[in-house]
């Protein structure tokens, strides 16, 4: 897992952002599975965009006549057209 967003990273996002008393604790434990649980979503959602990308593509091709091809690009865009659906199905 090396591109995995690092443990120490996740450890002090949640220390500031969503415990309410200082004195709350996580484990090495749970933070790890914080790590794949996050690893898995990202893939997800990039997955997810690939695959709406190119169906709007097909889409656009049966409407307007079927143009040369691409190479896909995902933006931020595309990850916010599934961000809804993708959150609701974890």
């Amino acid at each position: 897992m090396s591109n995995a967003i690092p443990q120490e990273t996740i450890a002090l996002i949640l220390e500031v952002g969503a415990f309410e008393h200082g004195t709350t604790k996580i484990t090495e434990e749970t933070v790890g599975m914080l790590q794949k649980y996050m690893e898995i979503f990202v893939r997800e959602a990039v997955l997810r965009s690939s695959v709406n990308k190119e169906q709007v593509k097909k889409e656009q091709d049966a409407v307007y006549g079927k143009r040369e091809a691409k190479e896909v690009t995902l933006t931020h865009e595309d990850l916010e057209n599934v961000t809804g659906l993708l959150l609701l199905d974890m």
